[in-house]
């Protein structure tokens, strides 16, 4: 069983990270275009957000089950401060994409306008949380 949550958590993380990695390489590639058909793209584009969504949502998921499956305090020994650090970013990260979905509807019904701008930000800073969260599990159970 653990394997099953392992390989399904490892889908989740490429699910997450690799829309960020494509949101970003979408973002680079639509720079020179004019604001209103790069508004137009990106809003189109957004349909990979729902991979990411699904992707967070398996990770926190099978992350609870493995959790739960190895018992808290086993984990929490064997990982030691670096699990720690991964679970402390992935928080932040809950928070991040939360917010990040506020935004997107807003976005969404007002079919751009000026929160669109905090989706580049909001977007590398799910990046980057995922890629530390990424690292310290690897540091943690290397």
């Amino acid at each position: 069983m653990y394997l099953v949550l392992l390989i399904l958590h490892f889908i989740g993380l490429v699910l997450g990270v690799g829309t960020s990695f494509a949101m970003l390489t979408l973002g680079l590639a639509t720079k020179d275009l004019e604001a209103a058909e790069r508004t137009r793209f990106m809003l189109r584009a957004a349909v990979l957000g729902k991979n990411g969504s699904v992707g967070f949502l398996l990770l926190i998921l099978t992350g609870v089950a493995m959790l739960i499956l190895r018992g808290p305090l086993e984990v929490m020994r064997w990982g030691g401060p670096a699990f720690h650090a991964k679970l402390t970013f992935v928080v932040i990260m809950m928070g991040v994409f939360g917010y990040l979905q506020v935004v997107l509807k807003k976005v969404r019904i007002a079919g751009g306008g000026p929160m669109m701008a905090k989706l580049p930000k909001l977007s590398a800073a799910m990046l980057l949380l995922g890629l530390a969260t990424m690292v310290s599990a690897v540091l943690a159970f290397k």
